[in-house]
């Protein structure tokens, strides 16, 4: 099973897996990471590092960020080169769930249907 770590401003990825475990109960491995406005870049990027050597039982981690080119962005790049990870960025509620629901598939293929998620959550009503 691919494994979930969520970097984010603060907070917001908590929002996220508590808004997925009510839709779809609680789902396995996945960790998150709230970088604080005041954060020190360094500690930030070492925190981001450990959890997604943690997380990574085998089948790689899929490392969802918030904002792309921000901070929490910029130091998941940077914590997961030369790890068996992909970063992909710009998380909503309808990528989280996507991927939480493909998380049995490998890493390539989940990184491909976070990018679908995302996508097909954004509508024009």
């Amino acid at each position: 099973m691919t494994a979930i770590v969520l970097v984010t401003h603060d907070g917001l990825g908590d929002c996220l897996v508590r808004q997925a475990e009510t839709i779809i109960g609680h789902p396995a491995m996945v960790y998150t990471i709230s970088v604080r406005y005041d954060a020190n870049p360094t500690q930030a990027r070492d925190s981001i590092g450990i959890a997604i050597q943690i997380a990574d039982q085998g089948d790689g981690v899929i490392v969802l960020t918030d904002l792309p080119g921000a901070t929490p962005h910029n130091l998941a790049v940077e914590a997961s080169s030369g790890k068996h990870s992909r970063v992909v960025s710009g998380v909503n509620l309808s990528m989280l769930l996507k991927v939480i629901n493909y998380s049995g598939n490998d890493l390539e293929t989940l990184m491909a249907k976070a990018l679908a998620g995302g996508h097909d959550g954004i509508v024009n009503a």
